[in-house]
């Protein structure tokens, strides 16, 4: 095999000589080196009579890689000679000619045949006439070696040598202290002609002079190759023989280890593969978010604006699904939808896990449906992928600060969703629309007033009424009303149809309306110009508004050639009064100046007549006929300038003529102008049996919005500066045209408080369609399979309460009960939303520890108080409410005895009705109070949360709550009062009843031997008959209280080490006073108490001798001393 740089120095010449040589007529061998055989020489058995090709870095064309670097090549035939098997073949190797095939053009040669050692000092890599395995550093040959020369001298001879050297190499190893000579015969062959005289050849100095011109330096490369210290050859451990199989025992037992072998080798490289696999997607940095966060914590603005697919500056390779610490193969939008939301949570997987569990027990969601509760004032960060994405794209910063004005709102409109909440409850209307836009002109936005727009527009679309007390009055729309008809998989339903149909005529009132008000508003500001004078009606008013255009030049470019009707603009009266939706007043007027009119335009009358009589604005078939080829006859006959635009525009807007031209030439429009022809011009109709046409509906006028959208609304736009437009405003167009699902993620991106609440009005009235809470879509808005918009209602509410819940949690209750809004939707989406709702009320619970307010209080007699999700069970859609909050707050109970908050778990098992649980609970505390070591402060309780004064006066009789309780013998003692019934004992066991007895007996009898009150201390351990204190040595009452032992609960039992300390001390320390005492009254009396203690500290060394390592060994010691004594 040849080295690794292959042979350095060759043998012979190259057939091409110099660096540009030519390319060799005929085939030769191929170097295997990394460089290409720099110089080879051929290991055959004839002289080699062609040159050798390169395989090596440059290729043959170059000739042969770095090999041919001499300037001047000779094509004589070569002469046998061998190879080197070292890590750089044979440098440094003699020739019989000038080495100008060498890299370095034959430094260092000294001898005339090539050196068979490699560069380390392995000296058996001889040649031979097939490949030779060798390692890089020079590995020693172990196996027979075969001869490279031909044989045909002295073959006899040769042949006894090497059948010699192949028994000595499976002969009794040599001692070690003996050098081992294991060297081919070409290897002794190449050492004996080295001890011969060499002659020095003269190297071609022309290769020195081409690498100094390349700027390379041989002498300090020869230097550096020579600084290698020669390593040790590696001593490859020598195959174990193979045993020949003599019989099926031995194949079956040598194949049995080959299986084993084979499956241990299978489950390594199987382990290695799980392993990089891991690393592969678990082990990755997502250096662009990283990074993203690292700005948004310190406040640092990118200077670079960040575009859509543009990469960080840990840009990734042109394959980005690379794992490793590169790129990770997640996107960034996922990763940082998960990262945020999961924190939210947590780390990888979709948004919410599948519901695999039913019922109230464990949470079956993988992610937190709510998110953590982040601190005031951090502002808000997106949480999900497209807004991430769109904001990027744009370079907006969501990230505003959250400032006291922001909390403010935020507080407004909690206060106005628990009211909405309430009055669900009571089944009364609520104006949520209205109530919304109040606190949106409460808070002084810069869009507030464009947002303000859209609610009306909505209120406009629903009917909904702010005055209505009663749904009995059918005044306005109820809950939920248009759900069926907006979720409808049939667009061409009647429902649907229907609906659509409002949504044109409501977003077109709203249009009309604010119209009028800002006609109103100039007349106002311009009294001189409008004239109004006489009776402020409706066509006075407009007359007056015209008058204030036509001063200002604003009807067109010259007035000149508006059509005048005495000193009013007729046709430019008519379009306003049509623009302001008063049609009846339009055709009032044109009624009383018919005989003008017959003169003007004899057929006008007749077309507005009708359409102001239909209710659906409709002319006939011959009228639209009729109207349709007047306005085309006029449009192409007519010269230019001739006509009144205004009077074309009111034959457009009344006879729907030239629907591919939905624009007003002539006439000055706005943004809302333009919004009020698309919808006055659009029309739900068959299309079966209308014309192409004639076919323009809600859609096609939302694609016209979403395009002007596009173009001058989006932040990128330059239209949208020169407009002078807000989002704002294109959230108002798309409520008017029905583009619900949009508007609200419009408005998410900018404003994430009133992208909320707009999203909680419009599905409050079933005008919103919301994703599947379990689908795992980390997007807030997304398609259904029939390519509708979809909001993730669940995910964008919940994580919205982060912001209060921390110091609102009745606020967070009740905008997660508007989960359950969705309840009605078909299939298993609505118990979709149902389970999510309960899941994130379970969650609130345990995140909160507000369990008084959430799950409710007890009075002093032990009675229930109803909390505030119990309050709400009708809205949550449950079937059984007691189920489900008794296993809510037994989940909270679990939760809270884990944590160690014992009041908190005391509770809320005593809610659950558990009240074996709570005297178990207390008896956990009390041991730890009682194991504390005498002299120290026992832990103290973490005491309940108190609810609110308003809570508090809102419900009377919660003076006995478990707010104030820190001492566990203080809440044993007061529940234990509780439990003096039989309601509550007959669901205690007596184990548990009788645990807790002994337990505050024990902890008084430890506060007495803390104050020095030894004899109390015993009597009070003596009514425990736990230790032998009474026994008088009697063995047989010592022996049955050791058997007791085992039968003791656990915290009992736990406690009696420290029991029996209490009784030696209380025994030394009153047998010292009675022998200090020097007036002792009966003398006899006194020696006899002395020796009962000290017959008592016998007893208790025979009780713990029988309970051998039970107990530690200070008490033992302890004994032992007190015996001393």
């Amino acid at each position: 095999m040849s080295s690794l740089f292959g042979n350095l120095n060759n043998t012979n010449k190259s057939d091409y000589g110099g660096l540009f040589g030519q390319k060799p007529a005929a085939p030769a061998a191929t170097g295997g080196g990394l460089f290409g055989s720099l110089g080879t020489s051929t290991a055959t058995s004839q002289p080699a009579t062609t040159g050798t090709t390169s395989g090596g870095l440059f290729g043959q064309s170059l000739g042969g890689g770095l090999g041919g670097l001499g300037l001047g090549g000779s094509t004589q035939p070569q002469q046998p000679s061998t190879t080197g098997g070292g890590l750089f073949g044979g440098l440094g190797a003699a020739t019989s000619q000038p080495a100008g095939g060498s890299v370095f053009g034959g430094l260092g040669t000294s001898t005339q045949q090539a050196n068979a050692t490699n560069m380390f000092g392995g000296m058996n890599a001889g040649s031979t006439s097939q490949p030779q395995q060798s390692s890089g550093l020079g590995a020693s040959s172990t196996g027979p070696l075969q001869q490279s020369q031909p044989a045909g001298q002295n073959n006899a001879y040769f042949d006894a040598i090497l059948e010699r050297s192949r028994k000595r190499a499976h002969a009794e190893a040599i001692s070690e202290d003996l050098p081992q000579l294991q060297l081919g015969l070409g290897d002794l062959r190449q050492r004996i002609k080295r001890l011969g005289p060499s002659k020095n050849d003269r190297a071609d100095g022309r290769a020195h002079y081409l690498l100094a011109a390349s700027g390379v330096d041989p002498g300090a490369i020869v230097r550096d190759l020579n600084a290698f210290t020669p390593a040790p050859a590696r001593t490859d451990r020598p195959q174990a023989p193979e045993v020949q199989d003599t019989d099926v025992e031995s194949y079956l037992a040598n194949l049995q280890t080959q299986t084993t072998l084979s499956m241990i080798s299978d489950g390594l490289s199987r382990s290695v593969r799980d392993f990089d696999a891991f690393l592969e997607d678990n082990v990755t940095m997502e250096w662009d978010a990283q990074r993203k966060r690292i700005y948004q914590h310190f406040g640092i603005r990118p200077k670079e604006s960040a575009l859509s697919g543009a990469t960080g500056s840990f840009a990734a390779t042109a394959n980005d699904s690379q794992g490793g610490f590169g790129r990770s193969r997640r996107t960034k939008a996922a990763a940082l939808a998960g990262s945020r939301a999961g924190g939210i949570g947590g780390g990888s997987g979709s948004g919410f896990g599948g519901f695999g569990e039913s019922g109230f027990g464990k949470s079956s969601m993988q992610k937190s449906i709510i998110g953590a509760a982040g601190p005031i004032g951090t502002g808000h960060q997106p949480l999900f992928a497209d807004v991430e994405k769109q904001l990027e794209a744009t370079g907006v910063n969501a990230a505003a600060p959250h400032d006291r004005f922001q909390r403010e709102k935020q507080n407004k409109y909690a206060e106005k969703v628990q009211l909405l909440n309430l009055a669900r409850l009571e089944r009364e209307p609520f104006p949520i629309s209205k109530q919304f836009s109040d606190v949106v002109q409460a808070s002084g936005d810069q869009h507030g007033p464009d947002l303000i727009k859209a609610y009306r527009s909505l209120i406009s679309i629903v009917g909904e009424d702010p005055e209505a007390k009663s749904f009995s009055e059918n005044r306005t729309a109820r809950e939920r009303q248009f759900a069926e008809a907006y979720n409808s998989d049939s667009q061409s339903s009647p429902a649907s149809q229907e609906l659509r149909k409002q949504i044109l005529r409501g977003g077109a009132r709203c249009l009309e309306n604010l119209a009028f008000e800002k006609m109103e508003d100039m007349i106002t500001k311009n009294p001189r110009d409008a004239n109004l004078g006489g009776v402020p009606n409706v066509i006075n008013k407009v007359k007056a508004y015209v008058r204030v255009m036509a001063v200002k030049k604003s009807l067109g470019q010259d007035n000149d050639d508006l059509q005048m009707l005495g000193d009013d603009y007729v046709w430019a009266l008519i379009y306003y009064l049509l623009r302001t939706g008063h049609v009846a007043e339009a055709d009032l007027y044109v009624a009383q100046n018919s005989v003008v009119f017959r003169a003007i335009d004899r057929n006008f009358s007749t077309y507005l007549h009708a359409y102001a009589e239909d209710p659906n604005r409709k002319l006939g078939d011959d009228l639209q006929v009729r109207i349709n080829a007047e306005y085309n006859q006029r449009l192409r006959i007519a010269p230019e300038n001739s006509i009144d635009p205004y009077r074309m525009a009111c034959y457009k807007l009344i006879g729907r003529c030239d629907l591919r031209s939905r624009t007003l030439d002539g006439v000055n429009q706005d943004i809302e102008d333009f919004a009020w022809n698309q919808l006055v011009l659009a029309r739900e109709t068959n299309k079966v049996d209308s014309m192409a046409s004639e076919v323009y509906d809600l859609t096609q006028a939302q694609q016209t919005i979403r395009e002007i959208g596009n173009r001058y609304f989006s932040p990128a736009a330059a239209g949208g500066a020169n407009i002078g437009s807000s989002f704002g405003a294109f959230v108002f167009l798309q409520i008017s045209l029905g583009m619900f699902e949009e508007a609200v993620s419009f408005l998410y991106k900018y404003s994430y408080v009133d992208g909320v609440h707009l999203a909680i009005a419009l599905d409050f009235y079933g005008l919103l369609r919301v994703s599947d809470p379990t689908n795992g879509n980390q997007d807030l808005l997304s398609r259904t399979t029939t390519n509708l918009p979809q909001i993730s209602f669940a995910r964008m509410v919940g994580l919205y309460t982060r912001d209060f819940r921390a110091a609102n949690v009745s606020a967070a209750v009740d905008y997660l009960v508007l989960f359950c809004l969705n309840k009605d939707l078909r299939g298993q989406a609505g118990a979709n939303y149902t389970m999510t709702c309960h899941e994130s009320l379970r969650e609130l619970a345990l995140e909160s520890r507000e369990f008084a307010l959430l799950l409710g209080d007890m009075r002093s007699d032990g009675q229930r108080i109803n909390g505030l999700i119990e309050d709400r069970v009708r809205l949550i859609g449950l079937q059984d409410a007691v189920e489900f909050m008794r296993t809510i707050t037994l989940q909270a109970a679990s939760v809270a005895d884990d944590n160690g908050r014992t009041t908190d778990a005391v509770l809320l098992y005593h809610l659950a009705t558990e009240y074996d649980s709570v005297i178990t609970t207390i008896n956990r505390a009390l041991s730890e109070a009682i194991a504390t070591p005498l002299g120290q402060e026992p832990t103290k309780l973490q005491p309940l949360k108190a609810r609110s004064v308003a809570d508090q006066q809102n419900i009377q009789g919660t003076e006995s709550s478990l707010t104030s309780i820190d001492d566990p013998f203080i809440l044993s003692e007061k529940m234990s009062r509780i439990y003096t019934g039989q309601m509550y004992r007959s669901k205690i066991k007596i184990q548990n009843q009788e645990a807790c007895v002994a337990l505050q007996t024990m902890y008084q009898a430890k506060n007495m031997v803390e104050n020095g009150r030894w004899t109390d201390a015993l009597d009070l351990m003596k009514s425990l008959d736990i230790l032998p204190l009474a026994s008088r040595g009697d063995p047989s009452i010592i022996r049955s209280c050791a058997t007791k032992f085992s039968s003791l609960p656990q915290p009992v039992a736990h406690n009696v080490p420290n029991l029996l300390m209490w009784s030696i001390m209380c025994c030394k320390n009153q047998r010292l006073i009675l022998q200090n005492s020097q007036f002792g009254g009966n003398e006899g009396t006194r020696q006899a108490m002395i020796a009962e203690f000290k017959q008592t500290n016998m007893d208790l060394t025979t009780y713990t001798s029988q309970l051998r390592y039970r107990f530690p060994a200070h008490i033992h010691e302890a004994l032992a001393r007190a015996q001393s004594e």
